[in-house]
């Protein structure tokens, strides 16, 4: 059964017609401020009011009010708005500090309810989802993504310098910047935050990987940091908004048998961010105030507060927002939120997404070391069952980009044909006669779960028996490293931590990736490491979108992961709520700086 393409999806959350190449290739680049993003977002479906619905489902699907505004507020005038050149020769000037914008009074507790646990805050250490929303609320970076379409902005930074061979940075940090507890925000704690970041290894540490060393950081004042990198990198600009700085001080005081303050920083927050860790408890409940003091005022109405609920189940979770017990839900079945769609009062909307639905397949052990067993359970995968059950919240994945930066119409992707996967199956020298595999989903997670089930019913014609085993998400998280331990079948959504293919290909398919959560699949392959290597390393646009074909037609033949879908994105919520509901990037919605709620 052939998988419909893109292009048959009338109602396709992420398809991306008339798209300029001067637009894509100014994204890609990475050297974007706030005038370029949003043009190109805009023409891959979203509205300049950031409104455009998904899947011929409206934004305002609640019967209880239209929908609010999700877009970013304009940059202040202590942001700079010009584009730098795809080539990184021209300049982001620093805009002058002005004093902190007047404060507007938080009003009211919002509750955000989800399935999925903080796994770790440490900015070094932590990054998914959940834990990167919450990092981005209470630490600030140079730059930041916001709203929909997404905007990158200076924050920190007033701007910036890049050399003509794109591989000195110069950032001009905002004179108003204190940390939470008073003290300023200095060069020597950006220079501190990115050196911790590198010599720790984990978290974000492999955007940098072959591009920046601890000695290419350095303070020139206490309001300029220079980076040098070892190799030009193209998205570089894009990726400051994943360095979140520390109050290097504070860290050092913390510190426990020389461990840089990470077992302190796992539950504690040493930022500059607008909120502040006021109730946490682990598993449970999490509270975060708004910091009346914080150093770029409150120019907007916001929340006072918000909280983070575990709510494991679904259906538990969806009552609690028809009833106004919280104000938005994350992680929620496809039939809870076709129900929350005629409940008044309450917004479910559908935005474009940048977040691949994937089937990590361990490729170091057991059957999935094998390609042609992994290219048997690609096939046999019945992506149209998916698809159905997701109700019109999803589009067929054609590969490891999302639509709206998949410039490549040249893939061969994997269709149902369980006559290819029987074939494929045939060529396995040790698994040719079936065996028993375990499918790893996380607690909760109904779409995950569905998806067990339809390979369990596929794979079973291939004499495959497929045990579903449910576990929790930060539990999941600590097998990954080891790939003894990784799950041999595992889905998760690819993480969106920027608009370019660096961003997801380098993070799921360079070996040195391997042992993240998006790189759980354990994939290791030389020839893809050259490609993304110099895809990355250059910034002739021609030259990276052949390099990404070819690694990404590598990818498919060697069947890394299973493809299956592009889901909708968008939180459901109350329609008491308005301001910047949701980004596409990766943790940059609900941004509750910029969210109001209604009494």
């Amino acid at each position: 059964m052939q998988r419909p393409r893109l292009s048959e999806h009338s109602g396709d959350p992420t398809a991306s017609p008339g798209v300029s190449r001067r637009s894509f290739l100014r994204l890609i680049a990475g050297s974007v401020a706030a005038a370029a993003a949003p043009a190109l977002l805009a023409a891959c479906g979203g509205s300049t009011a950031g409104q455009t619905p998904a899947s011929g489902q409206s934004s305002t699907a609640s019967t209880g009010g239209s929908a609010q505004s999700t877009q970013a507020p304009a940059a202040t005038a202590t942001q700079s708005t010009q584009a730098t050149s795809a080539a990184g020769t021209a300049s982001t000037p620093a805009a002058s500090a002005s004093p902190a914008a007047a404060s507007v009074p938080g009003q009211g507790t919002a509750i955000t309810a989800s399935s999925v646990d903080f796994a770790n805050l440490d900015p070094a250490v932590g990054h998914d989802g959940a834990t990167s929303n919450l990092q981005k609320h209470v630490y600030d970076s140079l730059y930041r993504h916001i709203g929909n379409p997404v905007q990158l902005v200076p924050w920190l930074a007033t701007g910036n310098e890049v050399s003509q061979d794109a591989k000195q940075w110069t950032f001009h940090l905002d004179s108003r910047a204190k940390f939470q507890d008073g003290t300023p925000v200095t060069a020597n704690d950006v220079v501190y935050s990115t050196q911790r970041l590198l010599s720790i290894n984990q978290g974000t540490a492999y955007m940098f990987k072959g591009v920046l060393s601890s000695s290419g950081v350095q303070a020139v004042d206490d309001h300029t940091v220079k980076f040098t990198l070892d190799n030009p990198y193209a998205p570089f600009l894009h990726a400051t908004t994943w360095i979140f700085i520390l109050n290097s001080a504070m860290v050092k005081k913390n510190e426990q048998s020389g461990d840089q303050g990470k077992k302190w920083l796992t539950t504690n927050a040493a930022g500059s961010g607008p909120f502040v860790i006021k109730n946490w408890q682990q598993g449970t409940i999490y509270q975060f105030d708004a910091d009346p003091n914080y150093w770029r005022g409150w120019p907007t109405p916001h929340v006072s507060s918000w909280v983070y609920q575990l709510i494991r189940e679904s259906a538990t979770e969806r009552l609690s927002l028809q009833q106004d017990k919280i104000q938005m839900a994350n992680w929620l079945s496809v039939n809870d939120m076709k129900l929350l769609q005629q409940t008044q009062g309450v917004v479910v909307p559908s935005f474009p997404s940048l977040s691949v639905y994937s089937i990590k397949l361990n490729n170091q052990r057991g059957p999935t070391s094998d390609v042609h067993v992994r290219r048997a359970i690609a096939y046999a995968m019945d992506y149209k069952a998916l698809l159905d059950y997701m109700q019109g919240r999803a589009v067929s994945a054609t590969g490891p980009l999302p639509p709206p930066i998949q410039f490549s119409k040249d893939l061969t992707y994997y269709d149902t044909d369980l006559t290819k996967a029987k074939a494929e199956l045939a060529l396995s020298a040790q698994y040719k006669d079936g065996f028993s595999i375990d499918f790893t989903y996380v607690t909760g997670l109904d779409e995950e779960r569905t998806t067990g089930l339809i390979l369990l019913n596929q794979l079973a014609k291939l004499n495959i028996k497929v045990n579903i085993v449910a576990v929790e998400w930060v539990n999941a998280v600590a097998t990954f490293s080891d790939p003894n331990k990784s799950p041999l079948m595992f889905p998760i959504y690819s993480a969106s931590d920027f608009p370019d293919p660096d961003a997801f290909l380098w993070s799921s398919f360079y070996s040195g990736s391997a042992g993240t959560w998006s790189g759980a699949s354990w994939y290791k392959n030389p020839q893809v490491d050259q490609l993304l290597v110099q895809a990355r390393s250059t910034t002739d646009q021609t030259q990276r979108n052949t390099l990404y074909e070819q690694a990404q037609k590598t990818i498919l033949d060697d069947a890394v992961e299973v493809f299956a879908m592009v889901q909708a994105g968008g939180l459901p919520y109350r329609n008491s709520l308005s301001g910047s509901l949701y980004s596409p990037v990766m943790g940059s919605s609900p941004w509750w700086y910029d969210i109001a709620m209604k009494a």
